[in-house]
């Protein structure tokens, strides 16, 4: 389920890019348009699952979930329009962000606690992978048409949502009430604002390399289509090894440390896309950006358990994907606002990188280390 929520829902998007514009779909800026309604749909979501669970069955949401992925991808293989595509990513990121904020706990649940930050890891690379698999087979769909790539996400989906049918059907709304609603302390608060703010920005930071990235290599570097999509393949390859190796970080340095590096590391990686465009600059950011956007779900999600508990858990979890959403909106609109008047793809880097540079600094603050004793494990 996490993998539909992330990559199916968000991330397999970008490597269609090129071969939409090129065959009239969309313009350079309806592209990021299109992924500011996915951006929409996917801060709707996450209100979404924060609110729905109290009223209907957690399983009953999550199968309507993995359908409307599968219902919405197979929309998009049909040009019918800007108006239609645009409904379709609206009600992919929408389904996508109530997977993402109920699927870990989920998977979590049964996993021994001094396993949960490694298993925690393992769940959001199975993601990474599905971008992987998805970016090195689509270039040969693409050769038809795109409708057929998009026909080969809507599969992958179908596939997935088989698999992760009946561990949704057997989901039990984590707002139950015979479960006490619990309440945060000041410290407890703040560690989560500052957690929340940081990874809005860490929304803003990822979005030229997985909206942009394709068509920037395209257009602007002169690569084909099919050698884009395979570089944008390292984004999958980056993001599997991202979240293990953040899961493993954060048994090893704790999840506070684990999460400073990480940003710091997606700065560099931001930046190395400016320094250079020769394949070997390319490869290094883009595999570099695919690791800083996983472990950073990861290890954020895992940081919201220590600050919250894993009881709250999905709840604020909820919120920070609720931040994450509202990123990745104006990220995706006010990039796409840019290049429609005029603006370079490298200059949405440049945003990128300091967006990453200041959640780095927001990462080191007192009040992201503030929290209870016994919290951090």
């Amino acid at each position: 389920m996490v993998s539909m929520g992330l990559c199916l829902c968000r991330y397999a998007y970008a490597p269609l890019i090129p071969a939409m514009i090129a065959e009239g779909w969309v313009d350079k800026a309806g592209a990021g348009y299109l992924g500011g309604f996915n951006a929409l749909g996917y801060l709707g979501g996450a209100i979404v699952a924060i609110l729905l669970p109290k009223h209907l069955s957690l399983g009953l949401i999550l199968r309507v979930s993995i359908a409307t992925v599968f219902l919405s991808l197979l929309m998009c293989a049909w040009n019918l329009g800007f108006a239609w595509l645009a409904t379709a990513r609206t009600l992919t990121g929408l389904a996508g962000a109530v997977l993402v904020i109920h699927a870990p706990s989920l998977a979590l649940a049964p996993v021994p606690q001094r396993w949960k930050k490694f298993a925690g890891g393992a769940i959001f690379a199975g993601a990474g992978f599905t971008i992987l698999m998805i970016s090195l087979v689509l270039p040969g769909f693409l050769e038809t048409s795109v409708g057929s790539g998009w026909l080969l996400e809507a599969g992958v989906a179908l596939a997935v949502g088989t698999v992760a049918w009946p561990l949704a059907a057997s989901a039990q709304s984590p707002n139950a009430p015979t479960r006490r609603k619990t309440h945060l302390t000041a410290p407890q608060a703040k560690s989560l604002r500052v957690l929340g703010s940081a990874y809005f920005l860490a929304a803003v930071g990822i979005t030229p390399h997985t909206l942009f990235l394709t068509d920037y290599l395209h257009r602007d570097l002169h690569v084909a289509t099919a050698s884009s999509i395979y570089y944008y393949s390292l984004i999958g390859l980056g993001s599997f090894c991202g979240a293990l190796a953040g899961g493993a970080a954060a048994r090893v340095l704790g999840t506070r440390q684990s999460l400073s590096a990480n940003y710091l590391l997606g700065t560099a990686a931001v930046v190395l896309v400016l320094i250079g465009d020769g394949p070997i600059w390319i490869s290094l950011s883009v595999f570099g950006i695919g690791f800083f956007l996983l472990a950073c779900v990861a290890l954020s999600s895992q940081r919201t358990a220590e600050i919250a508990g894993a009881a709250d858990h999905p709840r604020y979890w909820g919120i920070l994907t609720l931040a994450l959403g509202v990123g990745i909106t104006v990220g995706s609109y006010a990039l796409a606002w840019l290049i429609d008047v005029g603006w370079s793809y490298r200059s949405t880097f440049v945003i990128a990188a300091l967006s990453l540079a200041l959640g780095f600094f927001l990462s080191l603050g007192p009040r992201l280390r503030t929290q209870q004793p016994a919290a951090d494990s």
